[in-house]
């Protein structure tokens, strides 16, 4: 980020953004966000290039502003959790949607090298075909613009990154008992037909983060592509909290 971004950001009186995106998401998941929220600076972080949420995390505050306005969706709230237990006083607020705070169940680790093998037989396209049903809310099952823009990211961030953001998800801390010493702003959102993160484990988030506020919107998981006015109208409340 340069220094004018920097400054920029500091007079609308926050950090800079650092928005990470999930698996096989890249920024076009913020676009819609940000055009609601008047295209502020934001940066986003590169979900690529290691295999533990732990390596990420480093690796991702190794090339981020002094502080930030952490934002992460679904894998990037995963990854934004273990940022602020590595580096708590870098992190001036927290968003954390559509995540969980929960260490993946051992035995999920096959079902999700399975899904991998997968995509590399049938294509990067077959898993979002796969999950179609628990991404989205059932009013948006029929949404083709919204399915191709899903898989269309999924295209563009590719098979290696894949298999990496797998490792990733499966070598996790459970950050449930690192959520009580957070002290910042902490703004967590999920839909309300969301199926791959479960409600319990955001009302676990906001629970145990005496600044966090929970709310929902009429969704699936991917409430910011499916709902980005409601999703915006809470993400700018966190940006002044």
């Amino acid at each position: 980020m340069t220094d004018k971004v920097a400054a920029t950001d500091a007079a609308a009186g926050y950090a800079p953004l650092l928005l990470l995106p999930g698996t096989l998401c890249n920024g076009r998941l913020f676009e819609p966000l940000l055009r609601e929220l008047g295209n502020p600076p934001a940066e986003i972080g590169d979900m690529t290039g290691a295999r533990s949420a732990r390596e990420l995390a480093g690796k991702l505050l190794a090339g981020a502003p002094p502080r930030v306005s952490l934002l992460g969706f679904s894998l990037g709230g995963i990854v934004a959790m273990e940022m602020v237990a590595q580096a708590p006083e870098r992190i001036e607020r927290l968003a954390l949607l559509s995540t969980t705070p929960r260490p993946d169940p051992p035995a999920n680790a096959q079902t999700r090298r399975d899904a991998v093998a997968r995509a590399r037989r049938l294509g990067i396209g077959s898993y979002v075909d796969d999950n179609w049903e628990r991404f989205v809310a059932p009013a948006r099952l029929e949404d083709a613009d919204l399915r191709v823009s899903i898989a269309r990211m999924a295209r563009e961030v590719g098979l290696n990154a894949f298999a990496d953001q797998t490792e990733v998800a499966i070598d996790r801390a459970d950050s449930r008992p690192r959520l009580i010493s957070i002290r910042v702003p902490t703004l967590v959102l999920a839909g309300t037909h969301e199926q791959v993160c479960p409600l319990d484990a955001h009302r676990e988030i906001s629970g145990a983060i005496e600044t966090a506020w929970f709310v929902t919107v009429d969704a699936g998981h991917f409430a910011i592509l499916e709902r980005p006015i409601d999703v915006a109208r809470h993400v700018r409340a966190w940006l002044v909290a």
